[in-house]
């Protein structure tokens, strides 16, 4: 099995639209990222705030979000052992912010962490904006464009797994807004 057949998966119009106004509702106030010492690299400007399961009203779009999660892992035939997701982190980018490559998936060096991140996923939340496409690595390191460019329309979402590159690109005129989220299983073996 190569699980290199499918680097992501690109839903347009994704059952998701009609949830947005209640991401939008859910959604604490934002905070700058890293502004707790979180990104001592700098990889990243934008603003945050997080979407909770604890919450009855968020109930449905946890649920949701897994089961759009379940369907990718299957239709890219990643075949993943998942079954919880992370908070949800609402994401705004205003002209200039962008998030440099990094990869969603963190080493754990303590033996009692039981789960890591398996697949990431991004729903645009608006379109109103210029710049801030994601981009994937995907290539191999002979070619000479070893990433894919993917620009997402509202309501679109995008699936990879959680150890693949990947940044956000400056936005250049406009506000960005996303959810993002980890969907998490037993440590690798």
């Amino acid at each position: 099995m190569t699980i290199r057949k499918q680097v992501f998966l690109h839903y347009k119009d994704s059952p998701m639209l009609e949830m947005i106004p209640s991401i939008y509702k859910a959604a604490p106030e934002l905070e700058e990222a890293g502004s707790t010492g979180g990104d001592p690299a700098n990889q990243r400007a934008s603003h945050v705030s997080w979407i909770t399961s604890d919450k009855e009203e968020n109930h449905e779009i946890f649920k949701n979000l897994f089961d759009i999660t379940q369907q990718a892992n299957n239709d890219a035939e990643w075949y993943f052992d998942v079954g919880i997701v992370e908070p949800l982190q609402y994401t705004s980018y205003g002209p200039g912010e962008r998030y440099d490559w990094h990869v969603d998936q963190h080493i754990h060096n303590d033996a009692k962490e039981e789960f890591c991140r398996k697949i990431s996923f991004s729903l645009l939340l608006n379109d109103d904006f210029e710049g801030g496409e994601l981009q994937l690595e995907c290539g191999s390191p002979v070619q000479e464009e070893r990433h894919q460019t993917v620009k997402l329309a509202k309501g679109d979402i995008i699936f990879f797994p959680s150890f693949h590159w990947h940044r956000v690109l400056p936005v250049t005129s406009g506000e960005r807004h996303s959810l993002v989220g980890w969907v998490c299983g037993p440590n690798w073996r």
